[in-house]
């Protein structure tokens, strides 16, 4: 793949945020250093830094967002304030737990939890 400004700011911004943006976040941000960046560049983009893995694509609480840690975790979403938060929680630990239940080969594994955040908990 090419070289390209406009993926370059929009990776550049996914990893400098661990608050798992939305699309139209980043847009927002992209236009902060490239003003005419489309929300159609924006997308294309996305979608081949996930395709790439990257970052990350999470379904979550319907919409969907993006994590530039692409490392093994889960995620917690606040169902108060929407906010996605890592949870550092290998796969691997998550399988061997559910393996040990059933008689099933798990081959992929991915977590999300929903609920109330600390902060939102304490209000």
């Amino acid at each position: 793949m090419r070289f390209s400004k406009q993926r370059e700011s929009i990776l550049e911004i996914i990893k400098g945020t661990y608050s798992h943006p939305t699309a139209d976040w980043i847009y927002a941000q992209a236009r902060l250093v490239i003003p005419n960046i489309s929300l159609g560049t924006v997308y294309r983009n996305l979608g081949q830094l996930v395709d790439r893995k990257e970052i990350r694509a999470l379904d979550v609480g319907g919409a969907i967002h993006y994590d530039g840690q692409v490392h093994d975790h889960q995620h917690f979403l606040c169902a108060e304030c929407n906010k996605v938060y890592d949870i550092e929680i290998k796969s691997g630990d998550v399988v061997s737990l559910i393996e040990t239940k059933i008689d099933h080969h798990v081959t992929e594994c991915q977590v999300h939890l929903t609920g109330t955040c600390s902060t939102c908990k304490q209000n």
